[in-house]
């Protein structure tokens, strides 16, 4: 039911994602109103249509960056490639993955207790280098990997994210401490 309901809201931002105003429909409106004057009681009314309007497509371009991004991660999930570099410390790994424009962290929702680090390696997220990690999860033996990279220009993840499916790997995007994280199994 996830994937359904994920189609209809990929259906949705392709549908409305995109529309915008030439600038002749845009004077073709502006003129009609001045000619015609909006009856004061329906000002407010149209006010909040537009605010609601203009929510709608922040909200649409913000799931179409977290789409794009999950949909990247789980592309380099996939390609199982191999570790260029194995350590448990994120210092080993900064060393060698020394041409990032950033310093790795251990996340915060991470802790050392349930995860442990295996290895990193470079990859690409929304065009630009990123490092990619390989953690365990300690309780149950599964390996995740882990994605770190500059956070994107106008994208926008409050606390976790919900797990987003992108053909059968569940990503989980968030921001902390002004990098993007995504953690794909």
């Amino acid at each position: 039911m996830r994937r359904s309901n994920q189609s209809f809201k990929a259906s949705l931002r392709q549908l409305y994602g995109d529309k915008t105003l030439s600038d002749e429909q845009l004077e073709q409106l502006q003129a009609a109103k001045q000619s015609q004057g909006l009856p004061r009681k329906l000002q407010p009314l149209l006010a909040a249509a537009l605010l609601l309007c203009a929510s709608f497509l922040v909200f649409t371009s913000s799931n179409q960056d977290h789409q794009r991004i999950a949909t990247e991660i789980a592309y380099n999930h996939n390609s199982q490639m191999q570790m260029e570099v194995q350590s448990g410390a994120f210092t080993d790994i900064q060393h060698y993955l020394n041409r990032l424009d950033f310093s790795l962290i251990a996340s915060e929702k991470l802790p050392e207790s349930v995860w442990r680090l295996i290895g990193g390696r470079y990859c690409s997220i929304d065009g630009k280098l990123a490092a990619q990690l390989k953690v365990e999860h300690l309780e149950s033996g599964d390996i995740y990997t882990l994605y770190q990279a500059k956070l994107p220009d106008m994208f926008s993840a409050e606390g976790v994210s919900d797990a987003i499916d992108v053909d059968g790997v569940e990503v989980r995007l968030w921001q902390e401490g002004g990098l993007l994280f995504g953690l794909a199994k």
